[in-house]
């Protein structure tokens, strides 16, 4: 069972989590790096969709939407990149295991 169809999923976007590593000096440095790619639905937040996300994450305003096999392993460690926009995850909904596809709600910066 699916309810969202293929052609809504039009934004390709970049994977990226974080890491971290030692620099030349003994200072933590972190660094994104690319680890897949996925097709996903770039929606903003309104109204009272956008009010109860920032109850639970406070400068969230964009939903990503994208098919639950691609984006299984998500959490906030994980940004996502549209061209020159980032999308920082703030959590993942999830709202049945019988659909296929799954809500990652974000804050978004520019590069």
């Amino acid at each position: 069972m699916t309810n969202i169809n293929s052609g809504d999923l039009r934004h390709r976007l970049k994977i990226e989590k974080k890491t971290s590593k030692i620099g030349p000096r003994g200072q933590s440095l972190d660094e994104w790096n690319e680890i897949g790619r996925l097709w996903g639905k770039i929606t903003p937040m309104w109204g009272r969709e956008l009010e109860v996300a920032r109850q639970r994450q406070e400068n969230v305003s964009v939903k990503i939407i994208t098919r639950k096999q691609a984006a299984r392993d998500m959490d906030s460690s994980y940004r996502l990149c549209h061209h020159d926009d980032i999308y920082h995850i703030g959590f993942v909904s999830e709202f049945s295991d019988e659909l296929d596809d799954i809500h990652l709600v974000c804050s978004k910066t520019r590069t």
